[in-house]
C-alpha cells in the first residue's frame, strides 16, 4: 500500500509541532522516520492514526484522498502502530491485550475465543518468544510487554505499519527476530514507518528516510545514499560532542555495599560495592534480574536476605522514602508509569519529591515550588513552553530530564539510572551523557543499568555483570571487552 503526506502542518499553543510536511511511502517498502525528540515524530505518527487533525495538507492512500478523522477510521484504512510507550491492561492475558477492541465476533455476536487463542498463539510463535496467549501481562517483563504489542499490531492485518521505537527494551536476539518479521512483511506488501533513534537500526533496516528537525523535513532520500554522519548532522544542525569516555575524576573510598541479596525466583548471593565519584554499571540480557535487584535496593520491593551498608553503617530500606532519606534515588526505565506522572504539570513533577520540604503545615509554598523547578529547568535546559504544560506533552527526552530533575532536587548522594537514555535522540542521549559526567565531578555516585554495551564501555568505570540472576563477573571497563561482557551476559 502506498502512503503520500502532503504539506501536512499542525500547531499547539505557542508551539508548531510540523510545518508543510512532505513523505512518500512507497508499496512493501521500509521508511525510516527519524528526528531528535520533539522535531514533530510523535505528532506525525498521531496524525496518521487519527489522534490529531492536520490544520492544513493531504493524506493520499493508493493515490485516494482520505480524512483519518478518528483511530478507528485510521485502522479500517490499513493504519496500525506499535507505540513507544506500550498502553497494557496488565490484569487481563495476553490474547485479551492482544485483540483488545478487536475481538474476533461470531455469527451469534458471542466472542470466538478459541480462534483468538490460535491467532495469538501464531503471532507467538513467529517471533519465537516463549510467551503463551494465556500468560497474565502483570507478569511479564518490559520487553516481552513490547512482544505483545507488536503481536497486538500483526493480528489486524494492516497494510501500513508503524514502529515507534519498536527494539527500544528487546535484546539483540529479539531484535533479529524483528528484522525477520519485517521482511516478511515487505513480502507481504505491507508498507512499513520505522522509527528509532538507534541510527545503526535505521542504516540496517531500512529502504529510504525523511529526517525532521524542529517540524520541517530537511532530508530524505535512499538510505542507500546517507551515512550515519549525515544522519546526525541532519538531525540536530549542529555538532555533537563526543561525550565517550567520561570525564577522569578521582574516584574515592567505597560508600555504599550490597552484601549477599536475595529474594526468591528472582536473584541470590548478589554482593557489589559502590565507590564515591564512581560510575558503577549493571549490564544483563533481558530477563537477567538487573532491574530487580534496584528496585529492590530502593525499597520497591523487599528482598527476603541479605544486608546494605551506606557510609559503614547498616542500613534498613523497607520503601522508598527509607531510599530517598538516606540518600539514594532510583530513576526507572518506565518513566511513564514509574517516574512521570503525565497530567500533571512540569513544574509540579519537578517538585513531586520534594513537597513535604516545600510545604509547610500542608500548604504548599508556591515560591519553593517555583524556584526549585526554576533551577532544574535551567540546569537540564528542559524545554517547556509554559510552566503549567502537561508532562505528558513533552518529548522523550525532555520527559527524561523532568524525571532526572525531580530526583536531583532531592540532593540525593547515590543515584540509579535504570536505562536512562532509552528512546531519546542523539543530543539528549548526549546530554545526559555530560551530565552523568558533572554529576561524579561534583561528588555524586551513580549505578547505571544499560542494555547498550557502548554506553557501558563508554561512561562506565566498572560493570557488574548479571546472568540468571546471579552476578556472573565484576569487571573493571579499562581491563576488559565488549566481547567479554557479553560472554558472561551469556552464560559463558
Amino acid at each position: 500500500m502506498k502512503l503520500e503526506i502532503a504539506n501536512i502542518s499542525k500547531s499547539f499553543p505557542g508551539i508548531k509541532a510540523l510545518n508543510k510536511v512532505n513523505l512518500n511511502l512507497k508499496q512493501n517498502s521500509v521508511h525510516g522516520l527519524i528526528g531528535e525528540n520533539g522535531a514533530g515524530k510523535s505528532t506525525l505518527v498521531k496524525i496518521l492514526c487519527g489522534v490529531y487533525q492536520p490544520e492544513e495538507g493531504k493524506i493520499k492512500i493508493n493515490q485516494k484522498e482520505v480524512n483519518l478523522y478518528n483511530p478507528k477510521e485510521s485502522l479500517r484504512f490499513g493504519i496500525s502502530a506499535i507505540h513507544q510507550e506500550s498502553v497494557m491492561f496488565d490484569e487481563l492475558t495476553v490474547m485479551e491485550n492482544i485483540f483488545i477492541g478487536n475481538h474476533i465476533i461470531k455469527k451469534n455476536n458471542f466472542i470466538d475465543w478459541n480462534q483468538m487463542a490460535q491467532k495469538s498463539d501464531e503471532v507467538l510463535a513467529a517471533l519465537e518468544t516463549n510467551i503463551k496467549s494465556s500468560d497474565i501481562v502483570k507478569n511479564l517483563s518490559v520487553a516481552q510487554r513490547h512482544i505483545v504489542q507488536i503481536s497486538r499490531s500483526l493480528v489486524q492485518d494492516a497494510d501500513i505499519v508503524i514502529m515507534d521505537e519498536p527494539t527500544a527494551a528487546l535484546s539483540q536476539t529479539e531484535i533479529k527476530e524483528l528484522y525477520k518479521i519485517i521482511t516478511n512483511l515487505q513480502k507481504q506488501n505491507k508498507s512499513i514507518i520505522f522509527i528509532s533513534h538507534k541510527l545503526d537500526e535505521i542504516l540496517e533496516i531500512c529502504d529510504e528516510f525523511t529526517v525532521l528537525r524542529d517540524g520541517e523535513v530537511v532530508s530524505t532520500d535512499l538510505i542507500s545514499k546517507t551515512s550515519k554522519s549525515e544522519l546526525i548532522s541532519n538531525m540536530v544542525g549542529r555538532q555533537i560532542n563526543q561525550i565517550f569516555p567520561k570525564k577522569k575524576v578521582e574516584i574515592g573510598n567505597e560508600i555504599f555495599v550490597a552484601e549477599n541479596l536475595f529474594k526468591k525466583t528472582q536473584f541470590k548471593d548478589i554482593s557489589f560495592n559502590l565507590k564515591h565519584k564512581e560510575i558503577l554499571g549493571f549490564y544483563g540480557l533481558i530477563g537477567s534480574g538487573r532491574t530487580e535487584i534496584m528496585k529492590t535496593i530502593f525499597g520497591i520491593n523487599k528482598f527476603d536476605s541479605g544486608k546494605l551498608f551506606f557510609n559503614d553503617q547498616h542500613i534498613h530500606i523497607k520503601k522508598p522514602l527509607d531510599a530517598i532519606n538516606k540518600g539514594i534515588v532510583y530513576l526507572s526505565e518506565e518513566r511513564q508509569n514509574l517516574g512521570l506522572t503525565g497530567t500533571m504539570s512540569v513544574k509540579d513533577n519537578l517538585n513531586l519529591a520534594m513537597l513535604e520540604k516545600n510545604s509547610n503545615y500542608m500548604i504548599v509554598d508556591e515560591l519553593k515550588n517555583l524556584t526549585t523547578a526554576q533551577k532544574y529547568k535551567d540546569k537540564l535546559n528542559i524545554k517547556v513552553s509554559y510552566w503549567n504544560q502537561l508532562a505528558q506533552n513533552l518529548s522523550g527526552g525532555n520527559q527524561q530530564k523532568t524525571v532526572i530533575g525531580k530526583w536531583l532536587a532531592t540532593e540525593p548522594k547515590i543515584i540509579i539510572l535504570d536505562e536512562p537514555t532509552k528512546g531519546i535522540d542523539v543530543g539528549s542521549k548526549s546530554a545526559v551523557h555530560e551530565f552523568m559526567g558533572e554529576l561524579v565531578n561534583e561528588g555524586m555516585s551513580i549505578i547505571m543499568i544499560s542494555a547498550e554495551l557502548p554506553e557501558i564501555m563508554g561512561m562506565c568505570d566498572r560493570v557488574v555483570v548479571v546472568y540468571k540472576g546471579l552476578i556472573k563477573k565484576i569487571l573493571d571497563v579499562s581491563e576488559t571487552s565488549s566481547e567479554e561482557i557479553l560472554s558472561y551476559a551469556s552464560g559463558e
